[in-house]
């Protein structure tokens, strides 16, 4: 589909967000409102035309779109559907923009998670699974990817639904039987019973364990090790956790359905039990705590008072730093010091640039290497598809920038994920990153130890926009 094309004259596509398999996802406005608000369009075509195979589609079609007009209605963690309609035999869905990041950007391999951290994750995402479930929905697609950190609060909020991409899969056989063609779901959070085509409330609580174990591993599913006498995976022996979480978990993946929590209820109910104190609400990490919890001490003392404001900031100091005290690329030391230049380029480019590195089979960087820009500045990290991406390290052009350097994950060139950036004066960020831009969680330390926390968006501080890391 084209950019800037208008879908029922209201809907103006403005750029691609996603392509795969199943369709396509498109950002766009709604030209009907004031304020012409992003939203979210979903392209999905049957790949077989046939008059049955589109009857059976365009069923599935209408059930799936009452099912995301139903759930929406039970939580703000599962987007709005605006819309939904049938165009020459294709299918288009306008859902609720959520403006975040998806946990691929949090989790990351060969970077394994803290047993507290863990059980947040765990309890965030089965406490919004469990109102889909309490409809009787399997979501069916569970995994990093589907799963979004919302910038405003921090939530999770689910996304892509598994079901409706079943319309992609729809053919007619040599009899003239609409099937499916295909098992829905992805490799490594699927259950056994799911790839046969007979998913469960509880295949959901497998993928969910899955991620689990990813974040206490530092695994990606595909590198898990299965016994092979009876399919269970093999995982207790690579991390460092109490036995009541590891019992939990290993109930989540059991290869047996039966054998599992059924509900997400069901395991959210057992994961409260292993710290009464995680079973209240999750989130508190990504917010900045209530102004409330200093004011409580209003009439107090003075001198008791004092001794209470100061261990609440050492408190707050502890809970906004605990997730970034090694961020993910950190654990790449040759990063923290850079490393000499070769004598001569491995290639030059006409705008001045020269590259020391490796390259793939189609002569496109790849691997890691080295940037030296005409201005002074440099990058040291990974390279794929002849851009940055992966852990690197941009050091700032000495004369002309007050920044010092920025060590973190990228994406197409840009930072994207988690990373720090420092200023030349010893002022810190370390957090999210999205298009270049502090954006979401992070924490803003100033050289003289003081420091402000909270979520970003843009570069700015969401509740102080006089703060910025920009």
């Amino acid at each position: 589909m084209l950019i800037d094309t208008i879908l029922r004259k209201r809907y103006k596509i403005v750029e691609q967000l996603a392509s795969g398999g199943f369709g396509d996802t498109y950002l766009a406005q709604d030209l009907d409102l004031p304020s012409k608000p992003k939203c979210v369009v979903k392209h999905l075509r049957p790949k077989n035309f046939k008059p049955e195979v589109l009857a059976i589609a365009r069923r599935l079609f209408e059930s799936e779109a009452e099912v995301l007009y139903r759930l929406s209605k039970f939580s703000n963690q599962i987007p709005k559907l605006f819309a939904h309609f049938e165009e020459n035999g294709e299918f288009y869905l306008v859902q609720e923009f959520v403006d975040g990041h998806d946990l691929a950007a949090e989790i990351i391999p060969g970077y394994r998670w803290s047993e507290g951290k863990v059980v947040q994750l765990l309890q965030q995402i089965l406490e919004v699974l469990s109102v889909v479930h309490q409809q009787n929905i399997i979501h069916r697609d569970l995994k990093p990817q589907n799963l979004m950190r919302r910038l405003e609060d921090g939530k999770i909020v689910l996304i892509d639904f598994g079901a409706v991409k079943e319309i992609k899969g729809l053919a007619a056989n040599s009899q003239g039987q609409v099937i499916s063609t295909i098992a829905i779901g992805s490799n490594g959070y699927m259950p056994n019973e799911q790839a046969s085509s007979r998913p469960k409330l509880c295949s959901d609580i497998y993928a969910v364990g899955v991620i689990a174990i990813q974040t206490l591993t530092g695994k990606l599913p595909k590198d898990f090790q299965e016994d092979p006498s009876n399919g269970e995976i093999i995982w207790r022996n690579e991390v460092n956790v109490s036995n009541k979480l590891a019992d939990v978990i290993t109930k989540m993946v059991r290869y047996n359905f039966s054998q599992r929590y059924q509900t997400a209820n069901e395991a959210l109910q057992a994961l409260s039990s292993i710290s009464p104190a995680l079973s209240k609400s999750t989130t508190s990490s990504w917010k900045l705590p209530s102004r409330r919890k200093v004011l409580v001490a209003t009439g107090v003392g003075a001198g008791i008072l004092v001794m209470l404001v100061s261990a609440f900031f050492i408190l707050l100091r502890t809970k906004t730093t605990e997730n970034f005290t090694q961020l993910p690329c950190d654990r790449d030391l040759s990063l923290l010091s850079l490393p000499p230049l070769p004598d001569q380029p491995d290639k030059k480019f006409e705008n001045g640039i020269n590259f020391y590195g490796s390259f793939d089979q189609n002569n496109k960087l790849s691997g890691k290497g080295i940037l030296l820009f005409k201005d002074g500045s440099r990058y040291d990290g990974e390279f794929k598809n002849d851009k940055r991406n992966g852990c690197g390290r941009f050091s700032f052009p000495i004369q002309t920038s007050s920044h010092q350097y920025y060590i973190g994950q990228y994406v197409n060139d840009q930072r994207n994920g988690l990373g720090r950036l420092r200023w030349k004066n010893g002022d810190e960020y370390r957090g999210n990153f999205k298009n270049g831009k502090c954006n979401g969680y992070g924490v803003f330390q100033f050289v003289n130890g003081s420091f402000k926390s909270g979520v970003w968006e843009k570069g700015y501080l969401l509740k102080d926009k006089n703060i910025s890391c920009n």
